[in-house]
């Protein structure tokens, strides 16, 4: 575990394990604010399968607030499914008093597997939560912010527009599912796939978008090729395979590693770094815990395509992988901070 804290320059990992419930809170940064993240509740095949994993999304949101210019951190936290019967209520109010005893260094969110209704669980045995039935799924705002850097990039980058662009989407779930309307609603012409069929059957009914195999999806030609699943799917092995011209997804984690990045700018297809373009959920979260009035968090969502652009620019002028600069920039900005 020390390793896995040295290698994502990770602070804190904490464990908790009571009755039923065992979870883990990784938290990558405070410089600029507590640490905000979600709590993902999905299947792992092990502990330190979690333990990674939270610590890869603590870090990618430590970046994301900071390119963002939000006043947090970069946290994230995962429950590991108990075996056999278990009560949900109870292990999310069990969770609510671990984030408690972090004393707001940590606030926890909705992420993958959790629910409104599970941070309004949470919320009764802590104050240090987004996302609940008060302030909203924040996923039509990152499905929001994810159409906004696809369109730019298509029409800035690329020079495609939209109503002759075709986009491939991997993954319908809140945010995909979103994406995809609201670029059908522009004249896009849409490739899915899902490895949920009641997903996929629901988009062809109600719009007739082309549905892909899941195995094929990936490799299908393309302007955009959108990532809205689970991460690590852009592998070294993959690249060599992909038609697309740029990657503008909502999932976290996209490259599997750093020469993925630098196979995808060798091969010059652009790549939006998944803490600028999917940011469009932690700037409504954390604006709307804040309190701050919409039109301000409206402008913040709107700034994420200048982001965007600057990060592109940079990329360009120093011939370096996108997401390695975006990862230096957050940096900058977090080191400047704590001066």
């Amino acid at each position: 575990m020390f390793e896995l804290m040295r290698e994502h320059q990770l602070p804190e990992l904490h464990f908790f394990q009571q009755d039923r419930l065992n979870a883990i809170v990784a938290i990558h940064s405070t410089e600029l604010g507590p640490a905000l993240g979600g709590c993902r509740f999905v299947p792992y095949s092990d502990t330190a399968s979690a333990a990674l994993d939270a610590a890869r999304l603590a870090q990618g949101m430590s970046y994301k607030a900071a390119l963002a210019g939000v006043p947090f951190g970069g946290g994230k936290s995962v429950i590991l499914y108990p075996e056999g019967e278990f009560d949900r209520e109870a292990l999310f109010e069990a969770f609510g008093s671990v984030v408690e005893q972090l004393n707001g260094r940590y606030i926890t969110a909705m992420d993958s597997g959790t629910h409104v209704e599970d941070m309004d669980i949470i919320r009764r045995t802590t104050s240090h939560v987004a996302s609940h039935s008060e302030i909203g799924d924040p996923s039509p705002h990152t499905a929001r912010g994810v159409f906004h850097g696809i369109k730019m990039i298509l029409e800035e980058e690329l020079n495609i527009p939209l109503d002759k662009a075709t986009v491939a989407i991997q993954g319908l779930g809140n945010v995909g599912y979103a994406l995809m309307e609201k670029l059908i609603e522009h004249d896009v012409t849409m490739i899915v796939s899902d490895i949920n069929q009641e997903r996929t059957r629901r988009a062809m009914k109600e719009y007739g978008v082309f549905v892909a195999p899941v195995s094929e999806l990936l490799t299908e030609p393309c302007d955009v090729l959108a990532p809205c699943g689970l991460g690590g799917v852009i592998t070294p092995e993959l690249v060599p395979r992909l038609n697309c011209k740029a990657i503008a997804g909502s999932a976290n984690n996209q490259l599997l590693n750093l020469e993925s990045g630098e196979l995808l700018h060798r091969r010059e297809i652009l790549y939006a770094p998944d803490f600028v373009i999917n940011s469009g959920g932690l700037i409504y979260a954390s604006g709307s815990y804040n309190q701050l009035p919409k039109n301000q968090i409206e402008n913040n969502l709107e700034n994420l395509t200048s982001t965007l652009t600057k990060v592109f620019s940079e990329s360009h002028k120093q011939n370096k992988p996108s997401d390695q600069v975006a990862v230096t920039m957050a940096k900058e900005i977090i080191a400047n901070h704590s001066k």
